[in-house]
């Protein structure tokens, strides 16, 4: 992860596979929205690169 910059996209194929708990996501996301990294959760439905994903994102972030 200390390799992606802004304008990276991270995929992954479900939450539990970048996080080990809700507030360990909580922080990973924050971080990557800091960072301008794109983030897609391809089962949670959860993409920063639409709007309804960024809703989403900042939901979670609060």
């Amino acid at each position: 992860m200390e390799l992606l910059g802004k304008g990276d996209l991270l995929v992954v194929w479900k939450l539990d596979r970048i996080g080990r708990s809700i507030a360990d996501l909580i922080h990973i996301l924050k971080l990557f929205g800091d960072r301008g990294i794109e983030f897609r959760s391809l089962t949670d439905g959860i993409d920063t690169t639409t709007a309804g994903g960024q809703l989403v994102f900042h939901i979670m972030g609060e």
